[in-house]
């Protein structure tokens, strides 16, 4: 076994002012529950708007996190479901991928903001190059993978 030290990049912003878009795909949501939840503990209003992807409705997870956090903390958040045939008639939120045309329209001005993305390599580097075509600086782009998951 070989412990070290918490590093990484994949952490809130010092300046509680950026403006954040955390994007999940599957398992990727897993560092924002943590992210969210600790702003929930500690009662800090930011701003954050979450793109979470997942295959079914049934798929997503810490949904209680996540609306308590709109509630609270006033985050904006977006379900989108990728397996169209899996969606009953009450699903109130999105389907298909996360696009650039979701985020122009959930955004607006999406240039000011900082991107963390995370799930599967494939997810994670599909949507670094989609923002970087409709003009994310990549230092605006913080990723973070989970190996093995395509």
């Amino acid at each position: 076994i070989i412990g070290s030290q918490l590093s990484g990049d994949f952490v809130l912003p010092e300046n509680q002012d950026i403006k954040c878009v955390f994007i999940a795909g599957g398992i990727g949501i897993t560092p924002f529950r943590s992210m969210i939840k600790y702003l929930l503990d500690t009662k800090q209003k930011r701003d954050i708007t979450l793109l979470y992807s997942d295959k079914t409705p049934k798929s997503f997870v810490y949904r209680e996190i996540f609306d308590e956090a709109k509630k609270q903390l006033g985050f904006k958040i977006i379900y989108t479901a990728t397996d169209v045939n899996s969606i009953s008639d009450n699903w109130d939120g999105c389907t298909g991928r996360i696009t650039p045309e979701l985020i122009k329209a959930t955004l607006g001005n999406y240039g000011e903001h900082k991107f963390y993305i995370s799930g599967s390599q494939s997810m994670v580097n599909g949507v670094k190059k989609m923002l970087k075509e409709i003009k994310v600086k990549e230092e605006n782009i913080i990723t973070d993978y989970f190996p093995g998951l395509n």
